[in-house]
């Protein structure tokens, strides 16, 4: 391929403060034409080419320019797809919002106009990003310039982290082979629709990246918010357990539990206290592998969950905060917590209002299920707009990605109710052979059940329990817990609804090379 021949459009992501910078900024962009006989010519050159590639992983949920996956009202990708579980429900009256229309699984390819537009227009388009990143890759190991080894991985690893999310919402999507890309880089006018893969082979191809990814990327990165060794990684273990190939599961979960201090390493730890996670003052805890780092600012990178969960009349620190009462956690799900479990402060049943009202359980605020806040109050809210940072990763899920991948290879061992216990300790719960004579453990079917049960509790509002549920083949049976008489009504059992609809519009364009999901077919 000759670089030299063409100008690309690249969209080089500004830091907070330019490279110098300890905060990734997924969003602000310059849009320059640079030729590629100037460019790629230093380190700085390939720095700026791979943050370009980040602008995905966002919190915004503006227009299409900005929103990204990250946001987190809900038509962000943490919603949606919990929406869709028995964790969360909505306290909104609309019968056609995001969040209700998900906990029906009934939505339609055109009438569900609030939920399939930002599928359409803010979702599949980022499948684009497979391309740009793959090709980043091939063009940066052209180069010779010094650690281009490094770049090239962090590129690869951003095939993955988009890959993962886009199947988990879409199943496998169309993705060009080197060649094609390499053909296309000649021909910039030329192209074709490639036809949808295999779920195995989409999945394959995520695995391939990240495996070639992971050996070249450092345990830790002097900015903020880019992809390292452990978040690659977690991306990976997220693709086996996908695959259900719980040997390269365990091998991959492994050694992030090594890289950590309960696992013998030095890079993560858990944190002793569940809500400080989640802190104003979060960014770079021990905890986070990685995290969307948030600077509060509208359409650029906010963290928008507290107040989404937040009712009207709710005290907040900050005079200037409002709530949109939207996220809910059901209450059947929030009943499946134990006694003093200390997760639940940052889970609101009961609160005293502005007005100095008592608000209970079935009141109105609190009709369809508690508060999921979270995230703790940030004073310097403004709006909706707060700066926690969004968790990604966590080393507690690695912990408990490992104790389910031994339990699926090895059944019930010492070391996987070793690896359950360290996070039900953190949460001030007894060990989990000591529940009802030693019930929970009695099985490898029942340790299973109770190990979903914690991820359950312990990732809430974190991205996770779409892809659980699936995976454990209880997406329809969990999906209807806790609904309203309305959802329960509408609720659709076809398990093919797993995943959303494809775009109506592309299928047409393509005509039919590209399929659309056999539910809406």
């Amino acid at each position: 391929m000759n670089m030299k021949k063409n100008i690309y459009n690249l969209c080089l992501i500004l830091l907070c403060g330019m490279l110098n910078s300890s905060c990734l900024d997924l969003v602000r962009e310059d849009s320059t034409r640079v030729s590629m006989e100037d460019f790629l010519k230093n380190e700085d050159d390939l720095r700026l080419y791979v943050y370009s590639l980040y602008k995905p992983f966002g919190s915004s949920q503006g227009d299409v320019s900005v929103a990204g996956f990250y946001a987190t009202l809900d038509g962000g990708y943490f919603a949606l797809t919990e929406n869709t579980t028995d964790i969360l429900t909505s306290e909104k009256t609309n019968v056609t919002a995001p969040s209700i229309v998900c906990n029906t699984h009934d939505w339609d390819l055109v009438a569900s106009a609030n939920l399939v537009t930002p599928l359409y227009q803010k979702f599949l388009p980022r499948l684009t990003y497979i391309s740009k990143a793959r090709m980043a890759a091939l063009r940066i190991m052209q180069t010779t310039v010094n650690n281009k080894e490094k770049y090239a991985a962090e590129a690869k690893a951003i095939i993955g982290w988009a890959g993962m999310i886009l199947y988990d919402m879409f199943g496998p999507l169309p993705y060009p082979s080197d060649e094609q890309l390499l053909y296309w880089d000649e021909h910039p006018l030329e192209g074709e629709w490639i036809a949808r893969p295999s779920s195995e082979d989409f999945l394959a191809y995520l695995e391939e990246n990240l495996t070639e990814a992971i050996p070249f990327l450092p345990e830790t990165q002097d900015t903020w918010g880019r992809l390292t060794k452990g978040a690659a990684s977690m991306i990976l273990l997220r693709v086996h357990l996908m695959q259900k190939d719980f040997v390269k599961a365990k091998a991959v979960a492994k050694s992030v539990y090594e890289m950590g201090k309960e696992g013998g390493g030095s890079t993560y730890e858990l944190m002793k206290d569940y809500s400080k996670i989640f802190s104003i003052d979060n960014q770079r805890n021990s905890e986070l592998i990685l995290a969307i780092p948030c600077d509060g600012t509208k359409d650029y990178s906010p963290n928008q969950w507290y107040c989404a969960a937040m009712p009207g009349d709710y005290p907040h620190i900050s005079t200037a905060a409002k709530g949109s009462n939207s996220h809910r956690m059901r209450w059947a799900f929030y009943d499946t917590y134990e006694k003093g479990d200390k997760r639940l402060n940052t889970i609101v049943a009961e609160y005293v209002n502005n007005k100095g009202k008592k608000v209970k359980r079935g009141d109105k605020n609190l009709e369809n299920g508690a508060l999921p806040f979270k995230y703790d109050q940030d004073p310097t809210t403004q709006g909706n707009f707060a700066k926690n940072d969004i968790p990604v990763f966590r080393y507690a899920e690695a912990i408990l990605g490992y104790a389910e991948a031994i339990n699926e290879t090895e059944g019930v061992t010492d070391l996987a109710i070793h690896l359950v216990n360290l996070i039900r300790s953190r949460a001030g719960l007894s060990n989990i052979e000591e529940i009802n004579g030693g019930e929970k453990v009695a099985s490898p079917e029942a340790f299973r059940e109770a190990i979903l049960e914690e991820r359950g509790h312990e990732l809430y509002g974190e991205g996770v329990r779409h892809m659980d549920l699936v995976r454990m083949g209880k997406f329809v049976e969990y999906g209807k817990r806790g609904l309203s008489a309305y959802s329960l009504s509408k609720y659709n059992e076809d398990p093919r609804r797993a995943v959303f609809p494809i775009d109506p519009q592309m299928v047409i364009d393509s005509k039919g090379v590209i399929e659309q999901n056999e539910a809406y077919k």
